[in-house]
């Protein structure tokens, strides 16, 4: 599950690309897109590692694409840039905040720019498929009913709304995939603005939960000891960082939740789909768990929490067996029996 970081040339985001994932931006890549890690700070791994001392401890992570910028102003060669941006699952919009110039406008503008790349690609099809069931070939009826879905897409991006508010169900959505349809990704919209500045009220009016940070203060810090940046942003009467929050968002806007598993070796964090079921999970970590899945030992991490220990869970039965249909919890701990 990856989430692409867009906007427009000079927005901000590869900056923010290098304070999310730790990685500098590579000139070379600045056409093809550049993926980058985040580690995704979670204190229940924490808590965890305080009960078992593990050889090891593996945080959850989410993956950055950092896209090409588009041009604004022309369509020029967005189309390529575009290309890219499709790759990504989820999509954080990115926004000029240190220029004199309107966010609020910005963001329609880039929204604008995404409507009409879907439009175009769609019209295609619809033209291609149109073209097709005339011939009335072997599959002509599967192709008509794909043209049926492909009109309604068709007829809401010419109404200027996103594909997203169709509300399309999965087997709908199944002869879209291959759009890779950017008005049908999950939005995370983040301000990159000097410290402490509020979202413009018109900005909040089109992107209500919009974020802001300012990307290059906090990279800078970033590399500061812990001493030194704890003075610095007190200095700056700097008192929340927002890299962690934006990771956490951007992480459940792609749809994923985590869960644990606990011992000796290693404690670790596990990106799951969100309402997968156990023996997904069990697949998660290896196949030959899930193919012999017995039954999943489950413990609600705030219940081990309040418990204190894992031994003062199980005697208050907080720990249960759960089968393969399970749909599994974000904070689950589970320990997977299985007979391979």
């Amino acid at each position: 599950m990856r989430v692409g970081l867009v906007g427009f040339a000079g927005s901000g985001k590869s900056t923010l690309f290098e304070l999310l994932t730790g990685t500098a931006s590579d000139p070379g890549k600045v056409h093809s897109g550049q993926l980058g890690v985040a580690v995704l700070a979670d204190p229940r791994l924490d808590f965890l590692a305080s009960l078992h001392a593990p050889k090891k401890v593996t945080p959850a992570t989410v993956e950055f694409l950092d896209t090409p910028g588009l041009i604004p102003g022309t369509h020029g060669d967005n189309p390529q840039r575009l290309a890219v941006i499709r790759e990504g699952d989820a999509l954080l919009i990115v926004l000029n905040g240190f220029t004199a110039g309107d966010p609020a406008a910005e963001l329609a503008s880039f929204r604008e720019e995404m409507l009409f790349a879907d439009l175009g690609a769609v019209t295609n099809r619809v033209e291609r498929l149109e073209a097709s069931v005339k011939k009335r070939r072997p599959d002509w009826e599967l192709q008509e009913k794909e043209l049926a879905i492909v009109k309604r897409v068709q007829a809401t991006l010419e109404d200027g709304k996103f594909v997203a508010t169709l509300g399309l169900s999965a087997d709908e959505k199944k002869p879209l995939r291959s759009f890779g349809l950017l008005t049908d990704k999950p939005q995370v919209v983040v301000l990159n603005a000097a410290q402490g500045e509020e979202i413009p009220a018109p900005l909040r009016e089109l992107a209500a939960d919009a974020l802001t940070i300012d990307a290059k203060l906090e990279l800078d810090l970033a590399q500061l000891d812990l001493e030194e940046r704890a003075a610095f942003m007190t200095e700056l009467g700097v008192t929340e960082l927002g890299r962690d929050r934006i990771i956490r968002v951007a992480y459940d806007a792609v749809g994923i939740i985590t869960f644990f598993t606990a011992g000796e070796p290693e404690v670790r964090g596990w990106n799951l789909e969100r309402n997968a079921t156990a023996v997904e999970a069990a697949g998660k970590i290896h196949t030959d768990l899930a193919k012999g899945f017995i039954r999943a030992e489950v413990t609600a991490y705030d219940d081990l929490h309040a418990a204190g220990t894992l031994k003062e869970a199980k005697a208050k039965h907080l720990q249960r067996l759960e089968g393969k249909e399970y749909v599994v919890k974000d904070g689950d701990i589970i320990y997977f029996r299985s007979a391979v």
